[in-house]
């Protein structure tokens, strides 16, 4: 084993961190531990120290064998949601320092009337306007009064902003004020962290490139201190490659990359799921996939349809628009640390409020009191609580059942176990409608698809939903719990690059086109290289955001590649209107097209995982069982005598007919009554939902 290589994701979630080992010889190893909240590191360094055990390597030697590691981060999400980020500046064109708080002056919810607007990540004192004019065209109709930016500068240096953004008109066009003021300030004020718009979102509209800019200047210097941190402990633990980061758009960067980009980092681990997701429809030959991530804090939804996520750029974090181009996830707090509770109405909720890691569910023995999702899995007899972690980690079941009784069932003066399965039946609901959102409403019939249940919690409730919203087949990984670690092994290097390009279609100039994708091209090339890739790892990808004459919104499509010409042209309008009529299901081929981006992504490739196949075995299953207990099936009546698989010792091709309770290391898989497993030739539990009532 001297010469062997390892591969590492990494995923810290908010209660168990997550780590994948992929060897240069192909075997995938698993490990968990919990989170640290006040340090995240912490947690981070008890997996890596857990693998380094288990290969019987010393810590040193270990990470000095690591030639990737991949590093999916919360810290930009989280500075976001507690609104905790850098003291920032907001340097703007005078007269227009209110655009960042009028927004678009749309209702986000047309029917709470009391809505107030989110907490001002700038306050107004420190949004400063200067003198400078540039026009649509990217003429320079004024010039930047400098004497005035320096004041400017030095009144938000004497306020102690360490964050300025810069967001001035037209600046997308024609870029040289932004990059004066950036000059000007780090001339006055050179330890001060700066973004500007025209090198973050170049594009036109101007509250969603001024709301980017501000939000990445506002977590850049809280996630750029994490980083260096993390880079510096693991550098002097052994590790001698840069640390890659996962971004919102599936793709990784490395985190020097990363620091100036902080914005691109908020969805940062559940986008590894769906890479994951995309990962495994290839494997197992399955285009259309809704892939569930259940993980401590929150449920992530995403869809693959023909093998693909979708893409958006009109994503939220905390209420504030960021436009930059993110994998197009639906995200509610229902996780294994969700808490159940009474409103004021005495009416049962479930989440968004969790125990996270500290103090965790009740069952931690931690000091939570509250019931936690956690604790109902524990109650009902899905969990067992000397199997939790492979038996690593103690699970109080008391404490999970006095949690129910004193905070739900005796306030409701209901029994405690029906007070637990209503838990269960509630939050099963909360997650089918998330799940609805992301198909249903979309357009998209669930029967077309299968459910991946992903997230150490997943698989507890995967089989609940999938009836619920009508999905025929759930399918477990044999990778469930880490499944975002896992696919931040597939994700590519990804950078993506964006030029305004207002025009109709029809009358564009395509010298001008072809130079802009030129430049864009080059700067990602020469990114990519940067960051130690070889020129035959470095994939283009190139595009329009197209819409129909007057229309309000866009939707973009990839180009072929080469010089564009008129030749393109019906090409392009055929992807379009085909587009068009997949989203909206119409098309008008005879009206007009207008361009308003262009877009350019560029690749790094990064060598692929390649799965092994399970041993084989026969449809029996009996030789895994490994006991029974009483679960509850509320469907059958209450307890059930449940029979307990051990899911290291199935083989593919073994049957298991529900209710049954299959128990892996880091997770635990729940087949329900009616339902059937099969294991399939990865190892992956296959479950075919109602298929014993078919039959």
């Amino acid at each position: 084993m001297s010469n062997v290589t390892y591969r590492v994701g990494i995923d810290i979630g908010g209660t168990f961190t997550d780590l994948v080992v992929v060897t240069s010889t192909g075997e995938m190893y698993i490990f968990k531990s919990p989170s640290t909240p006040a340090d995240s590191s912490i947690g981070l360094f008890d997996c890596l120290k857990k693998a380094a055990r288990f290969f019987e390597l010393e810590f040193p030697d270990f990470m000095a064998k690591v030639d990737l590691l991949v590093h999916g981060t919360t810290v930009a999400t989280n500075t976001m949601l507690q609104y905790n980020g850098a003291k920032t500046g907001l340097i703007t064109t005078k007269g227009f320092r209110d655009a960042l708080e009028m927004r678009r002056a749309h209702k986000e919810n047309i029917w709470d009337l009391s809505l107030a607007s989110p907490p001002p990540i700038i306050p107004r004192h420190l949004r400063l306007g200067v003198t400078e004019r540039i026009d649509y065209s990217g003429n320079v109709i004024t010039p930047l009064d400098e004497a005035e930016t320096r004041q400017v500068v030095n009144q938000l240096k004497a306020e102690n902003v360490t964050a300025i953004a810069v967001c001035t008109l037209f600046s997308f066009m024609n870029p040289v004020h932004e990059k004066r003021i950036r000059e000007i300030i780090l001339e006055e004020y050179p330890e001060c962290y700066v973004s500007i718009s025209s090198e973050i979102l170049p594009q036109i509209r101007e509250y969603e490139r001024a709301s980017t800019t501000v939000v990445n200047a506002y977590v850049g210097p809280v996630l750029g201190r994490y980083l260096a941190k993390l880079q510096k402990k693991l550098a002097d633990a052994g590790l001698k490659r840069e640390v890659l980061v996962t971004q919102s758009n599936g793709g990784i960067m490395s985190a020097s990359y990363g620091v100036e980009h902080g914005a691109s980092t908020l969805l940062s681990g559940p986008s590894a799921g769906a890479v994951g997701g995309m990962f495994f429809a290839k494997q197992l030959s399955m285009p259309n996939l809704i892939v569930m991530d259940m993980g401590g804090t929150s449920y992530d939804v995403t869809l693959i349809k023909d093998g693909n996520y979708s893409m958006t750029t009109e994503g939220e974090i905390a209420r504030y628009r960021v436009a930059l181009p993110m994998i197009d996830i639906h995200t509610i707090g229902a996780g294994g640390g969700s808490l159940a509770y009474l409103d004021q109405g005495n009416m049962l909720k479930v989440g968004p409020q969790s125990a996270g890691a500290v103090p965790g569910p009740a069952c931690y023995g931690k000091g939570g009191t509250k019931p936690a999702t956690t604790d109902i899995n524990v109650v009902l007899g899905y969990i067992n609580p000397d199997f939790y972690l492979g038996g690593e980690f103690a699970i109080d079941k008391q404490a999970s059942y006095n949690a129910v009784k004193q905070e739900i069932a005796d306030p409701l003066n209901i029994d405690t176990i029906k007070a637990a399965y209503g838990i269960y039946t509630v939050v099963n609901n909360n997650m089918a409608d998330a799940t609805r959102v992301v198909s249903v409403e979309k357009g998209h019939d669930p029967r077309d698809f299968s459910l991946v249940a992903a997230g150490g919690a997943g698989a507890l409730h995967a089989c609940k939903i999938a009836e619920i919203v009508g999905i025929p087949r759930v399918i477990v990984p044999k990778t469930a719990s880490v499944f975002c670690a896992m696919g931040m092994l597939e994700s590519d290097l990804k950078h993506d690059y964006v030029r305004t390009m207002w025009k109709p279609l029809d009358n564009i100039d395509f010298d001008e086109v072809n130079q802009a994708f030129d430049a864009m091209e080059a700067e990602a090339r020469a990114t990519l290289l940067a960051e130690g890739l070889n020129e035959d790892q470095i994939q283009i990808e190139r595009g329009f955001d197209l819409r129909y004459m007057g229309q309000h919104h866009e939707v973009p499509v990839t180009i072929p590649a080469g010089k564009i010409d008129e030749t393109m042209l019906p090409e392009i309008k055929k992807r379009f209107n085909d587009a068009h009529n997949r989203l909206f299901l119409y098309s008008e081929p005879e009206s007009p097209l207008e361009s308003i981006n262009i877009r350019l992504t560029g690749l790094g490739i990064i060598p692929k995982t390649s799965l092994t196949s399970w041993q084989t075995g026969g449809k029996d299953s009996s030789e895994a069982i490994k006991g029974s207990r009483k679960a509850y099936f509320g469907e059958l009546g209450g307890w059930v005598d449940t029979q307990i698989f051990d899911g290291s010792k199935l083989k593919a091709g073994n049957i298991i007919e529900g209710p049954a309770i299959i128990e892996e290391v880091t997770t635990t898989i729940v087949v329900n009554p009616y339902d059937k497993a099969t294991i399939d030739r990865l190892g992956n539990v296959v479950i075919e939902i109602n298929a014993l009532k078919k039959s």
